[in-house]
Parts: C-alpha cells; structure tokens; sequence
C-alpha cells in the first residue's frame, strides 16, 4: 500500500472468513433479524467476514493496544468510536462469543479500487470496503486486496460478519513481520479484544460495486 492509499483509510483492514484459524468462529450461531423476529440460520461455517482494526483510538500505539497499568476489563476506559457504534444498533462481542446477529441498517460496500501499476506488475487488484451506518455515513473505510472467492460468497449470502476494534490480530507485534505473526497470534489477540469488550461487529448487508 503507498503512503497516499494509507492516508485515505480510517482503519487497518482484512477478508477472511469465519472458519479462519485467526478467528475460530465456525460454531459461532448466525441469527438474522427479520420483521417476524430473530431467525438463526447454522453456523457461521464459511462466512466471509471483514476486520476493521481501529488505527486510531485511545490507547493504541503503532503496534496495538496497550491497556492502562494493572487495569481489569470492568476498568477499561470506553473507546469513543464503539460507544457511537452501539448507539447505531452495534453490538459488543464478549469474551464468549457465541452469537453474530445481524445489524439492521448497517451496511458494507465493497468498491473497485484498481491500481494499473500493481495489477500490471504483481497481478492482483484491490477493493476498499466501506462500512456505513444506517443513515449512509461512513464508519471506516479500508483497503484490501481484492479476493475473488470472498467476493462471490459475500455476493451468495447477502451478509458479511464485519468485526470492529482495537484488537482483531491484524497488527503484528514490534519488530515481528507478518509471516512470523501466526494465526494462533491473531486469534490470541481478537479474543483478547472481546475480553476488554473493545470489540463490536455483527452480520452486515453487503453491497457490490464491482
């Protein structure tokens, strides 16, 4: 990503799916919220999903989130940008995370963002992933390569499990690349989020732009 396509996101992105080993939430029960009330559709499975770490918030650094000196998860000062989320029908994930409902009015855009030079030279393309609140404002923009077989379950479901926070396990620790921060790193750091209730997310309507 260049310096100007990093200063046009809000927040450090990534597609995977639900069965990912960063994530673990195969088992994790699907409810959707419909005018006759709650419907549980299975397990999450193969759900494509969608991770907005927060590149700003309190208590973020350059390599993530460092909790106030000896605090418990009750002492946890609130972060501003989930508190605004809930107030827009957002849920918290908690630590025991069994259920993903659906946000009514939420929505995610996936927008073609193609790089000529990139494309030309590596052979792949990107897409930015907007999430909008109900009243179409964007909650965080971000910019992923552009995965075909994420994009077409995306577009069979409807629905994809956007998860936002300051701790999903897409930053890596200092000094440590990407191929050394391992999928058992990631999810150690998503549930570490869902432990300080800093994280929030639910199934989202998608919309395709491509």
């Amino acid at each position: 990503m260049s310096r100007h396509q990093f200063d046009q996101i809000d927040d450090l992105g990534k597609t995977l799916f639900c069965d990912d080993p960063a994530l673990r939430l195969e088992h994790v029960l699907m409810n959707l919220e419909t005018a006759g009330g709650t419907v549980t559709l299975g397990h999450a499975g193969h759900m494509p999903a969608a991770l907005f770490e927060f590149r700003r918030a309190l208590g973020v650094g350059h390599f993530g989130y460092v909790p106030p000196k000896g605090a418990s998860p009750d002492g946890i000062p609130e972060e501003p940008q989930i508190e605004g989320a809930v107030l827009f029908g957002m849920r918290r994930l908690p630590p025991d995370l069994c259920d993903l409902y659906s946000i009514p009015g939420w929505e995610l855009h996936e927008i073609p963002d193609e790089q000529p030079k990139l494309e030309r030279h590596f052979g792949y393309t990107y897409s930015r992933l907007e999430l909008r609140t109900p009243d179409g404002e964007i909650y965080s923009r971000t910019w992923v390569p552009h995965d075909p077989e994420w994009t077409a379950a995306a577009r069979h479901d409807g629905y994809v499990a956007c998860l936002c926070g300051v701790e999903l396990g897409i930053r890596a620790p200092y000094a440590m690349t990407d191929g050394q921060h391992t999928p058992r790193m990631r999810h150690a750091s998503f549930r570490r989020g869902c432990a300080w209730v800093l994280s929030i997310g639910g199934l989202v309507a998608y919309a395709d732009h491509r």
